[in-house]
């Protein structure tokens, strides 16, 4: 430190240099002059004087500074024609507003009432159609069910035809039996001739009676065949009369969704507003030719945005990355109202870094209900990030040492005395002590530069 014996010596040696004794002097008062009020303050003695402050604990919030931001429609679209025809009806110009599902275009479109006509026609042909091969499978339905009863009759027969035969064949055997006991009779004269006739005759009988029976089975077996080949023709001739059906029950379920396309395409013709908002752009007038959008050259209508909130994309700093969550509030500022701020709330993060800027995408969900914010304004965006409550603070110029390795000077029964701090949050004016101090210490703010460790000081100031 400098004193009175170093500032005479300077005085001395400056005026062996040669200036002349009264500048010398002169030179040599002014240097004192400037040096007393420094060192001795107002009782002129050689102990200096500093500054001192106390700790003050308050609440302390680390603000993110200011970040431009773009400003978007929580919803916005470009609205094509999903059908091609000539612009015959729009209802709708820039800033009006629209409700969702809005008429707000209507196309003519000549080709796709044809279009629809006639799947119309063609459906009505293909009903027709199916009531015909309907009406035949019904009627091979008929033809299967008589051939069935004829074929169950034919059973029926046989059946009886066979119950015939084995009582015409038991009256054979009986009437053999009996034939023979009268012609063993005849032959011991216990039998006239005309009992023998008479039993030979109705052996004879019983005999055709047999024949005749088996000819009945033969032919009722018979019909019974034809029968069921009558039902084998029945049935194929229904199997093939019911694919007919099929197929044209086929072409109707084509026709039908001709039908339903065409309506379909037809509805395309009133373009409708998909969601409610302003419009912002109109790109047509009335008669212009409208290109379908799914073709390589479409046409576009009109353009809508729905301001009742908007979404605000800020970029921010890898540091302050992790202090961000969802649901975190935002203060948005827009250079048209300098004088309001605008609460938002963190809606999406992109979790995912610029590698040129190293920042992260942010959205900000923003209420509009107003309307008085649009799409494109130049934005800024604050966020609170940390908040300290009753965090013991020092004003930052009060802070010596470097990043890492902080401490302060402080006055201890009059004398300074180095105490090592660690800090938290740091606003750049007011710093958080987490460590070192305690409140009580009288921390030297003004005049740290003249005074080291160990020197003797008078403390003034706010908190003497």
């Amino acid at each position: 430190m400098t004193n009175k014996s170093e500032i005479q010596s300077q005085g001395i040696e400056v005026h062996r240099r040669g200036i002349p004794g009264f500048a010398s002097l002169l030179i040599l008062l002014l240097v004192i002059g400037g040096w007393t009020p420094a060192c001795f303050g107002q009782s002129n003695d050689k102990i200096p004087r500093v500054t001192v402050i106390n700790p003050v604990q308050q609440t302390l919030v680390y603000r993110l500074p200011a970040k431009p931001a773009e400003i978007l429609a929580a919803q916005e679209a470009i609205i094509y024609a999903r059908t091609s025809g000539y612009l015959d009806q729009i209802s709708v110009d820039i800033g009006d507003q629209v409700e969702k599902g809005q008429v707000i275009a209507v196309l003519d479109t000549p080709e796709l009432t044809d279009e629809l006509r006639r799947a119309e026609a063609q459906l009505l042909e293909s009903r027709a159609s199916l009531r015909a091969v309907q009406a035949q499978a019904d009627g091979g339905t008929a033809q299967l069910a008589a051939a069935t009863a004829s074929h169950l009759q034919a059973a029926v027969g046989i059946v009886q035809a066979q119950a015939e035969l084995r009582k015409a064949q038991a009256e054979l055997t009986a009437q053999k039996i009996h034939t023979e006991r009268i012609r063993r009779l005849h032959q011991q004269d216990a039998a006239t001739d005309a009992q023998l006739e008479a039993a030979d005759r109705d052996y004879l009988q019983a005999e055709g009676e047999v024949e005749v029976r088996n000819a009945a089975l033969d032919s009722t077996t018979a019909r019974a065949g034809a029968a069921e080949a009558k039902i084998g023709v029945a049935q194929a001739d229904l199997e093939s009369r019911v694919s007919l059906v099929a197929v044209a029950e086929a072409a109707i379920a084509v026709t039908n969704a001709r039908v339903d396309h065409a309506k379909t395409m037809l509805g395309y013709a009133s373009i409708r507003a998909p969601f409610a908002g302003v419009i912002t752009d109109r790109y047509l007038d009335l008669g212009a030719a409208v290109v379908t959008a799914s073709s390589s050259k479409n046409t576009a209508i009109v353009s809508i945005k729905d301001l009742s909130s908007l979404r605000i994309y800020v970029q921010i700093p890898e540091p302050d990355i992790p202090y961000i969550d969802k649901g975190h509030a935002a203060e948005v500022t827009c250079s048209a109202f300098p004088n309001r701020i605008f609460q938002g709330v963190v809606s999406r993060i992109s979790r995912d870094l610029d590698r040129r800027t190293r920042t992260m995408k942010i959205e900000i969900l923003l209420e509009n209900k107003e309307g008085q914010i649009y799409p494109g304004m130049f934005a800024t965006v604050n966020f609170d990030l940390i908040e300290r409550k009753d965090a013991w603070t020092l004003p930052a110029q009060a802070l010596l040492g470097s990043k890492g390795d902080y401490h302060v000077y402080c006055v201890v029964d009059g004398v300074c005395v180095a105490v090592p701090i660690k800090i938290g949050l740091d606003d750049g004016g007011t710093v958080e002590i987490i460590e070192g101090l305690n409140g009580d210490e009288k921390v030297i703010l003004i005049g740290k530069g003249l005074i080291q460790r160990g020197d003797r000081v008078i403390a003034v100031g706010s908190n003497p």
